[in-house]
């Protein structure tokens, strides 16, 4: 943790991204939703936009100077002018909104609150031109919310709803290279009424990351310290080191054909790579003496 900046309490944070040097807030629940503009340095908020009742506001991100702000349960996303907070603008899509974030080459991907986060054109708002599945060791992971792309590194960060974790995506796979986990933040420095993390906000000035939750009462500013070059290295890493039966079999097939007399010796040695891969370690902790026993 690099900085503490004082968060209103009452914001039931949804969405948070830093442009021109001013922090931008989305706070949701019925009644109580909004847009702001936030003094970076003292956390005060320096202009609110209300929505009306029927609006749950959700994830933002910026476009071409544009903010976008989705809602829950409505269908409906907002334009605003980025200065001002006025409505330009707004589009329909299919679906929950979650969290949203730009990339590099203006798309936009959404989150719904599922294992799977959809790709959108920001010409089009309202068709989906790729869906990537998340993975953790594998599996698919659920409930992202909050979605951070920094164009620096290509990865995209979320949130997972319900806990205060946020963990690193590749853009290319879905698999998550990183997470991190800020519950010592939050009970350390927040207090029964603080409910879990949801905002990440990337600043490119200092290449660290500014953090908060629902009903938090401060932003943290954060170094990851992690780049989309580590999650290239951990990726080829578990392949190189998990083969598949199917490459033995054709080392061995080359080796037989190239080699006839050799054959049984290499019978023997796939038989021996076999029996080592279908086998179980001891449980962890367990000693030479208890595994005799």
């Amino acid at each position: 943790m690099v900085e503490i900046i004082p968060h209103d309490p009452h914001a039931f944070t949804q969405g948070l991204l830093i442009h021109n040097s001013k922090i931008y807030e989305s706070t949701g629940l019925y009644g109580e939703s909004s847009l702001r503009i936030i003094n970076i340095s003292t956390g005060e908020v320096e202009k609110i936009v209300n929505l009306t009742d029927e609006y749950f506001a959700e994830g933002i991100a910026i476009v071409n100077n544009s903010l976008i702000q989705l809602t829950w349960k409505e269908n409906i996303g907002f334009l605003y002018n980025s200065s001002s907070l006025e409505i330009i603008g707004n589009f329909t899509y299919e679906g929950e909104g979650w969290g949203i974030c730009s990339t590099a080459n203006n798309n936009l991907w959404f989150s719904d609150g599922s294992f799977q986060i959809s790709q959108k054109s920001s010409e089009n708002f309202s068709i989906s031109n790729d869906f990537l599945t998340i993975k953790y060791n594998n599996s698919p992971i659920n409930r992202l919310n909050e979605l951070e792309c920094p164009f620096e590194n290509s990865l995209i960060y979320a949130n997972i709803w319900l806990e205060d974790r946020i963990v690193s995506i590749s853009q290319s796979t879905g698999d998550v290279c990183f997470e991190y986990d800020f519950t010592n933040i939050r009970l350390e420095y927040e207090n029964e009424n603080s409910r879990e993390l949801n905002g990440i906000a990337y600043d490119e000035s200092s290449s660290l990351f500014l953090i908060t939750g629902k009903n938090w009462s401060n932003y943290y500013l954060v170094d990851f310290n992690r780049s989309f070059q580590d999650c290239q290295i951990i990726e080829e890493v578990v392949v190189e080191n998990n083969p598949s039966y199917l490459q033995y079999i054709v080392i061995i097939a080359v080796a037989i054909i190239l080699m006839p007399f050799s054959w049984p010796t290499f019978v023997l040695v796939f038989y021996k790579l076999l029996r080592r891969q279908t086998q179980h370690p001891p449980p962890s902790g367990t000693t030479e003496k208890e595994r005799e026993e």
